[in-house]
């Protein structure tokens, strides 16, 4: 306690020994506590934590779920606006998010596959099915979470009820998915399609028009979808007829326009297009040959009698008792029959022919109307007819040969064209071409002024410092032979002793230097200069 008392002494004496102190002393004490200070706040932010990104969650329930893990590991942690956390950079990221990755939080609060594993006794098939399609549910939003722009996903299924032996009443399973997309992203055309065919992949006998996809703020993206085949079928065929119209505009509009110049013909094409398709089928039956062919069916009918002798007699009993007299018999012949008869039946010759007449696509008729400035100046050259012939040779040459014959039909007119638009365009040109000149002269002639007025400024300085640097030489000049005239007249006027000579010719000069200096203090002021600039 002795330290403590004697601190306390010194303390109360403090401000008696504060006060006797110098002001030099007490600047020095000061700056050395404030160099202290300094130096343990810098200490202190140089040593602090330095804090890195760990990871940012979609939402608070997935950042709730990394903190609680994070506070069961002993990492310290901060939490940003955002949802990110960050942990000290002492930490190794990679590691802390290895081990977040096998506790199964990183795959946010969406369940995959993983609670299949949790199995429980007493289960039924109906436990096992709602498991099996929230499994499901937590993969897909898990895999379509994955899309680039998609922040998050969510996904309901409807399956249809199964039992292990049949199959439930509802038997057309269904699936709606909600994305909520990043800020300022959208999805595409072919990442909905690439979506509904993941779906499709995944969820057993769904079908396309069962599938809807909408974002968050409630828009149809499946209806940028042509899911019916008939909506499907139709937009293909108009969307080949316009291609084909594009593609025959360009093959005739481009070397005519070389010839009459750019923008001076104009070409309109109709394509028609034929979509139908046939199939029949043909069976002809043919006899067949004579005892030629394949047996279908054969029947054989046969007859045959005989007759044999033989004893014969009366009928009756008469002729088996034993008479006293026996009368004469007359013997029989022998007869023979027989007949036969055969049916066979041929199977027919039989052909069948299928016949399948599939013009979809091909092209029926072709209308080309072309349009030429009369104004060109080809025209003055050449008539109208022979132009007009030549256009309808280049037509015919340039597209009948993917045509059938006399499936071309085309028009040629000569018609000017209107320059207002055109005509207005170059002459909003030229002004802006103008005004453009206009501001670079200007600005060059600013620029050309700017630098005129900056050498003339920095030579009329150079100038006058010449002439100032010649004022100063000649009023040196001037003093310097004053002085000297000074001098001369004090030496030859007072006679002065050896030892003291030199002291009363200083004196003399202070004299004198000091009558000039309040005379003329300017003149003064430029010798000294001039002797400064010397040295």
């Amino acid at each position: 306690m002795d330290w403590f008392r004697k601190f306390v002494d010194w303390f109360a004496k403090f401000p008696e020994k504060w006060k006797a102190l110098q002001k030099g002393q007490k600047l020095v004490i000061i700056m050395i506590i404030a160099s202290v200070i300094l130096a343990i706040i810098l200490l202190a932010i140089v040593n602090a934590p330095k804090y890195v990104l760990l990871l940012t969650t979609r939402t608070e329930q997935d950042a709730g779920s990394v903190i609680q893990q994070l506070e069961t590991l002993g990492i310290p942690y901060k939490v940003e606006a955002g949802n990110r956390i960050l942990i000290p950079s002492s930490y190794n990221v990679y590691e802390v998010r290895m081990r977040l990755a096998s506790t199964g939080i990183l795959s946010g609060s969406s369940r995959g596959f993983e609670i299949l594993d949790q199995t429980s006794l007493g289960a039924t098939s109906f436990d096992k099915q709602v498991r099996y399609q929230i499994a499901l549910q937590g993969e897909l939003e898990r895999t379509i979470s994955t899309i680039k722009g998609v922040q998050s996903s969510r996904v309901v299924l409807t399956l249809p009820k199964y039992t292990y032996y049949v199959r439930g009443e509802m038997s057309e399973p269904r699936a709606s998915v909600m994305v909520v997309m990043d800020p300022g992203q959208s999805l595409s055309k072919e990442q909905v399609k690439g979506i509904v065919s993941l779906i499709q992949g995944a969820v057993e006998g769904i079908k396309t028009e069962n599938i809807k996809i909408i974002d968050q703020t409630g828009q149809d993206l499946t209806a940028m979808l042509n899911l019916d085949q008939s909506t499907a079928l139709a937009s293909t065929k108009m969307e080949l007829k316009v291609n084909l119209e594009n593609y025959y505009k360009q093959k005739i509009k481009v070397p005519l326009e070389n010839i009459f110049g750019p923008g001076r013909v104009e070409v309109i094409p109709d394509v028609k297009l034929n979509w139908e398709k046939v199939e029949k089928q043909i069976t002809t039956y043919t006899a067949p040959n004579k005892k030629e062919g394949l047996v279908r069916s054969k029947e054989t009918e046969s007859e045959y009698s005989t007759t044999s002798q033989g004893a014969g007699g009366p009928v009756g009993t008469e002729s088996n008792i034993p008479p006293t007299t026996y009368e004469s018999t007359e013997g029989t012949g022998v007869t023979t029959y027989q007949k036969s008869h055969e049916i066979v039946n041929y199977e027919l010759n039989q052909v069948i022919e299928n016949i399948v007449k599939n013009t979809e696509g091909e092209i029926e008729n072709i209308t080309v109307s072309v349009v030429i400035d009369s104004s060109s100046t080809v025209l003055e050259r050449t008539s109208k007819d022979e132009v007009q012939n030549y256009i309808k040779t280049i037509i015919e040459k340039s597209i009948s040969a993917n045509t059938p014959n006399g499936s071309v039909t085309y028009a040629v007119a000569f018609l000017p064209f209107s320059r207002e638009i055109q005509e207005q365009f170059y002459k909003e040109l030229q002004t802006t071409t103008e005004i453009q000149k206009l501001r670079t002269r200007l600005i060059l002639v600013l620029l050309a002024s700017i630098l005129i007025f900056f050498a003339s400024y920095l030579g009329l300085i150079q100038f006058r410092k010449i002439k100032a640097r010649k004022m100063i030489q000649e009023r040196y000049k001037l003093l310097q032979e004053e002085a000297q005239r000074a001098l001369e007249a004090i030496e030859q006027a007072e006679e002065v002793q050896p030892g003291g000579e030199e002291e009363a010719i200083l004196e003399q000069l202070k004299e004198y230097l000091q009558q000039v200096s309040e005379a003329s203090p300017e003149e003064v002021a430029t010798v000294l200069k001039v002797w400064i600039s010397e040295k």
